[in-house]
Parts: C-alpha cells; sequence; structure tokens
C-alpha cells in the first residue's frame, strides 16, 4: 500500500510537470506578442558627438558603468539621468576601453588598450585588463574617493579583446574574448595567469568583411542548476551568429559547438531567464530577441524579434545591451529586471565616412508586457 501510495505521488507530480516540458509556454510561441513591436526608446544620457561606448555593467543601485571605445574611459551613469555623469577613470598608456563585467559587490573588470577609430586598427600587444573597485566611490559626494584601480594582466599575443564574461565566480576565473584572432582566454584574477582556452572556426572574423569575429560573451551564472557543465554563449560579427559551445568549467572545449540564429550584425548581449537573448545589432541600429521555445542543443527552434530599431526610436549604432538586477545577483522579480538598458555609438557609419555628428548613448527599452520572464 505503501509503494502504492508513492506512485500515485509520483504521477500527480508528472502531471503537472510534463506539460511544461512538452509544450512551448506563451512566451516561446513564435506567434505570441503580447505589444505591438518595436517597442520604444528612451535615451537616458547623450554623449557629446564622437563618443563611442562599447560596453556597459551596473552597480548594485542600478547605476550604469559605461566604456567608452573612443577614450580610455570608464562613465559613471545615474539611471535615472539625475546626476551629471561622471568620469570613474582615465587609463594611462591607452586610447580605448571594451569589455566590462562585474565580479562581486561593485567590483569590475575592464579591458584597456589601444584602437584607432579613423582606420578601425588595433595595436596587437597593447591590450590589459584593469580591477575597477567602485564600492567607496560616490563621486556625487562633497569629497568623492577615487575608485581603486589596479592592473591585473597583459595579454602580449592579443590583437584586440572586446568581450568579458565571468567563468567562475569562487575561483576568480574570467573569459575574454579576441575579436581580431577568433579566440578566446582564461584570467585567471588571483595569479594574472592567462591561457588560451578555445580557438574554433565558428569564433574567427569572415575574410570578407570587417575582421571582427568573436565579440561578445557570456557564460550563464545559473548553468550549474541545470546543467552537469557550463555553457558559452557568444555572438561574431563577421559571419552574422548568435553561437553556443559546451565548455569544461576550466573553459576548455567539451564537445559541441553550434549556432543558435543567424542576426545582421551582432555585438554584445544579455541573457534572461528561459535563455532569452537580448542582442545589440551595432550595423543595422536594432535591439534584437532571440527566443529558443523548444528544441536541443545543436537543433535549436528559435524565433527572433526586433524589439527597438533606430527608425522609430533614435537607436544609432548599439553597442552592448544589459538588465540592472537592482540589489541582487539577478533575481527577476527585483526591480529593475523589465528594463533593457544599452550603450550606442551614435551611429557605425559616420565612423566610416568620417561625418561624425551624434555621440553615443545609454539608452533603455522596458520590456514588461513583452518578456517579463
Amino acid at each position: 500500500m505503501f509503494s502504492s501510495a508513492l506512485l500515485s505521488l509520483a504521477l500527480f507530480f508528472a502531471s503537472l510537470i510534463l506539460p511544461t516540458l512538452s509544450t512551448p509556454s506563451k512566451d516561446r510561441d513564435p506567434n505570441w506578442h503580447p505589444h505591438p513591436l518595436p517597442l520604444p526608446a528612451k535615451v537616458i544620457h547623450q554623449f557629446p558627438a564622437g563618443t563611442w561606448l562599447e560596453s556597459l555593467a551596473f552597480r548594485r543601485n542600478g547605476d550604469i558603468l559605461t566604456t567608452a571605445l573612443s577614450s580610455p574611459e570608464v562613465f559613471l551613469v545615474d539611471h535615472h539621468d539625475a546626476k551629471p555623469v561622471k568620469v570613474v577613470h582615465t587609463f594611462a598608456n591607452a586610447t580605448s576601453c571594451t569589455g566590462i563585467t562585474r565580479l562581486g559587490r561593485d567590483v569590475f573588470y575592464v579591458i584597456a588598450g589601444n584602437f584607432s577609430l579613423s582606420t578601425f586598427e588595433a595595436v596587437p600587444g597593447s591590450w590589459s585588463v584593469y580591477r575597477v573597485d567602485v564600492r567607496h566611490h560616490h563621486p556625487h559626494t562633497t569629497k568623492p574617493k577615487p575608485a581603486e584601480v589596479s592592473w591585473v594582466a597583459n595579454f602580449p599575443d592579443a590583437i584586440m579583446l572586446s568581450g568579458i564574461t565571468v567563468l567562475n565566480k569562487w575561483k576568480k576565473w574570467l573569459l575574454v574574448s579576441d575579436s581580431s584572432a577568433g579566440v578566446v582566454y582564461r584570467l585567471e584574477i588571483k595569479t594574472g595567469k592567462v591561457v588560451k582556452v578555445l580557438d574554433e572556426p565558428l569564433m574567427k572574423p569572415s575574410s570578407s568583411s570587417f575582421g571582427v569575429g568573436i565579440k561578445g560573451i557570456a557564460v550563464p551564472t545559473d548553468h550549474l542548476f541545470y546543467r552537469r557543465h557550463p555553457v558559452l554563449y557568444f555572438t561574431n560579427t563577421d559571419r552574422n551568429i548568435l553561437g553556443l559551445m559546451d565548455i569544461e568549467h576550466n573553459g576548455t572545449p567539451r564537445s559541441l559547438i553550434g549556432v543558435i540564429a543567424s542576426i545582421d550584425r551582432p555585438g554584445g548581449f544579455a541573457i534572461s531567464i528561459k535563455d532569452r537573448n537580448y542582442v545589440a545589432q551595432t550595423g543595422p541600429d536594432l535591439l534584437g530577441v532571440v527566443d529558443q521555445y523548444s528544441g536541443d542543443f545543436p537543433r535549436f527552434q528559435t524565433v527572433y524579434d526586433t524589439l527597438a530599431n533606430g527608425a522609430d526610436s533614435q537607436l544609432f549604432g548599439p553597442t552592448d545591451v544589459g538588465f540592472a538586477h537592482v540589489g541582487t545577483d539577478g533575481d527577476p522579480h527585483h526591480k529593475g529586471w523589465n528594463n533593457a538598458y544599452m550603450s550606442t555609438n551614435g551611429g557605425t557609419a559616420q565612423y566610416l565616412t568620417g561625418n561624425i555628428t551624434r555621440g553615443g548613448t545609454i539608452s533603455v527599452v522596458n520590456r514588461k508586457g513583452y518578456a517579463t520572464k
């Protein structure tokens, strides 16, 4: 009788779970659109003409740290734009900053090196990663303390470092992408050790395009709860893809690498829960969404939406996107989850022609109603 009761209980719970596994939910159905698209984008702060913002990350209070490709600076932007923009730090012996990621409470890691926007060429061997600690940095007070900045590691073999993400927060390991070489390095923060861990054909630039291969990278922080091994999401700007790769815990290849979706000129991106990818499309001035609504790796079934575009929202040259998880490390029920914040460069075409009339922005799209999960 006891085993019969257990069997009945198991069948009851299975009846609750199985429909969610076999039937795509509303937010994964490609024919379901709760809001007319595209959604409007709002400019939070407009930077001066010629300012190319490249990447962004968030303090725990929701304020934004953004890097500039046009100068070796990290800016602090109030996410309500109620306070003036401040320069957090200017890196010596560099002309540009690219990727930024947060590891810990208001501690960030930033890529800096030499890159020319007039020639679109980087200086090989000039790239480094720095630690930027803003835990005690409150620039709008009467006697602000400066951010604590320290060098972590040089990358002597790198051509153009671009993306940076956390691989293991306990060991303090990062992954860093080289978009020109099409490789990924593991950076061990405690020792400064740099190891090339990924060198895959899908990460390489296209010989017939701009020479920008793997761009944005991300390892979902909740991967240990649903996978035995981490996975690496990445974009390749030249090849117009969003890809995914199974990796080992040390960042080396595990097995499969594949294309989730084809996307025009993808740059930085952010992953919400349930593997929905919000992708900044720098060339066509779009914020795209790739939704995996069924299927298993590497045979995904996906749907693509244009969440915002330049024609409707003055969204010119989006370079990165992220969510401000205010007061949390990623709980979607906290304030800020509905807002997709973007850094922009003011429009890529103006840098190619030399007729630069706009600056980059920090902009936001409220995606509530489109996607709350």
